[in-house]
């Protein structure tokens, strides 16, 4: 089995990186990863936890929509 590597640069150390022209689904694509490679289980928690934590350390109003937007789409349920 092949096993990608990132780049190694920690998301919280650099929050703004990760959100600037990236999209939703590349945004939380990096946060799954984040928490798969921790040995977490994936889940609305755990999702929630990290965007949280990138809302709190966002370095602008932009980048804090940005991560406001990705919790209301994993708390979203369908009807």
């Amino acid at each position: 089995m092949r096993q990608n590597q990132h780049d190694g640069m920690s998301p919280e150390a650099s929050p703004s990186i990760y959100s600037q022209g990236f999209s939703r689904e590349e945004t939380m694509g990096r946060v799954v990863v984040e928490i798969l490679e921790a040995g977490k289980n994936l889940n609305r928690k755990a999702l929630c936890s990290k965007l949280l934590n990138r809302v709190e350390s966002a370095g602008s109003g932009e980048e804090e929509k940005h991560y406001m937007k990705l919790i209301r789409l994993v708390l979203e349920r369908d009807s």
